[in-house]
């Protein structure tokens, strides 16, 4: 089972995975991210934007409330992705899908670089005893896409420090069978999970 998930996960990822992105978003993201003259001024933008994602992702990028995630240290390629499949109504939710229609691409990617220049702070779980546990799960079909450390890549979102509660409701949610991203296959990998075993990754994944 561990071999068939890890080349389903290779070929994810070598298929195209960025592919909700559109070119131009994406050229713009790399642009910004070379031209380090002017990165500052570019997450001052992204700050100055970035007022109304506050109330819920937190001032700091550090999410407010436990269901929803950390922004913080998050990978920009990602968060321009998220920003485009919500515009496109590709993933849903009320409020992100006004939020992001909303936005221009330059305001995405300042919006994206801001985020990723932020540090997550330190999460408890409230299940400490099932941590250990929550690794053994995490090694066996979670790094080869989210990393050893859970800080993903590129288009492969930052696991490590997430919300708990985040982390159970949107590991349920793809277990139901129902993607996030139109591009995920997370849906097919979660399904081996018990609810135990979603419990307990979620509790290392919050103590990273």
């Amino acid at each position: 089972m561990r071999f068939i998930v890890v080349i389903w996960s290779m070929l994810w990822m070598s298929s195209g995975s960025a592919a909700a992105i559109e070119k131009g978003v994406l050229e713009l993201l790399k642009e910004r991210i070379d031209d380090k003259p002017h990165h500052a001024q570019t997450v001052k933008s992204g700050q100055e934007r970035a007022i109304l994602c506050g109330y819920c992702h937190g001032k700091d990028g550090n999410s407010v409330k436990n269901y929803i995630p950390n922004l913080a240290a998050q990978n920009p390629e990602y968060l321009v992705n998220q920003f485009e499949q919500f515009a496109k109504k590709q993933r849903k939710n009320y409020v992100m899908e006004r939020l992001a229609a909303s936005l221009s691409d330059s305001e995405k990617v300042n919006l994206a670089l801001y985020f990723a220049s932020l540090t997550v702070t330190p999460r408890t779980t409230e299940h400490p005893e099932l941590v250990a546990e929550g690794k053994t799960v995490f090694s066996r079909i979670c790094y080869t896409c989210h990393g050893k450390d859970g800080l993903g890549k590129e288009n492969l979102p930052r696991l490590a420090g997430q919300p708990e509660e985040y982390i159970v409701k949107t590991l349920h949610y793809f277990k139901s069978g129902q993607k996030r991203n139109v591009d995920s296959p997370m849906p097919g990998i979660v399904t081996q999970l018990t609810d135990q075993e979603i419990k307990a990754v979620a509790a290392y994944i919050t103590s990273m």
